[in-house]
């Protein structure tokens, strides 16, 4: 059975939290940047409800952006987030089948025809395509503006897994329209494989990859952006804290590709 909860009750929660209760409080180390992957859409729209009609277990996203040279909070800064959904689907690309065979359909256990999966290096060290939007879906993408206290907030979904990934949550910090950090949100991974034993994630038939297998979490510091988890206190969400260092004055070279294998 999939838990379900209002969603602007969910943001309640995550707004109800003192700043206090984040596990990386004040960390002023300039994050490591990671790749933006293919299935990246500008242009979503300002809004802090993504779930739509996607199901899954609720997840409160809580980012805290700081200028890591003063550890202070950065406000009116724009943080995009896309991610996909519990079965590795993301909106935009549902028709190109870029994670695999839709939900109900036969699962390869493998990545995409005439593919490699989004975490593996392409011969040559040579970043992979960018992919064309396939559909106008909107599921799961969203931007917002961070408060006084540097503060985001999301109501989604805990993202499911796609064949050569873990489960991971992609996340844009633009300052002034100028990208400041390209990033991704990762998990525990014992809440996370206790998730995924659950509906609707469990409809999946291939191998889940874990972090270890994940040659972006490894090779880009994925460690470094792990949030803190909690459950309500009714267990019926989850509230995920990342607190994520910025430069604010910087343009940051994009990062492509895993490490050599």
């Amino acid at each position: 059975m999939t838990l379900r909860i209002p969603r602007r009750s969910l943001l309640a929660i995550g707004a109800a939290l003192p700043f206090a209760r984040f596990a990386q409080a004040a960390p002023c180390t300039l994050v490591a940047e990671q790749e933006t992957g293919p299935f990246y859409i500008p242009d979503t729209a300002l809004r802090s409800d993504i779930a739509e009609d996607r199901a899954g277990f609720p997840l409160a996203l809580r980012l805290r952006i700081l200028d890591s040279r003063s550890c202070r909070p950065l406000p009116k800064a724009a943080v995009d987030i896309w991610q996909c959904d519990a079965t590795g689907l993301y909106s935009g690309f549902t028709q190109s089948l870029p994670m695999g065979p839709p939900p109900g359909g036969p699962s390869s256990g493998g990545p995409p025809p005439g593919g490699r999966p989004p975490g593996d290096r392409p011969p040559g060290g040579r970043p992979p395509p960018i992919n064309k939007p396939s559909d106008a879906l909107t599921f799961l993408r969203g931007v917002q503006l961070t408060d006084a206290d540097g503060m985001v907030r999301f109501g989604t979904i805990f993202p499911g897994v796609y064949p050569g990934r873990t489960n991971h949550i992609h996340f844009k910090v633009r300052i002034a329209e100028a990208v400041a950090h390209t990033g991704q949100v990762f998990f525990p991974e014992d809440v996370t494989l206790s998730l995924m034993q659950r509906a609707p994630y469990d409809s999946q038939r291939f191998r889940r990859t874990a972090q270890a297998e994940d040659g972006i979490f490894r090779g880009q510091n994925g460690s470094a952006s792990m949030a803190a988890l909690r459950m309500t206190g009714d267990k019926a969400a989850l509230i995920a804290d990342l607190t994520v260092a910025v430069d604010p004055t910087a343009t940051p070279a994009p990062v492509r590709g895993g490490p050599p294998r």
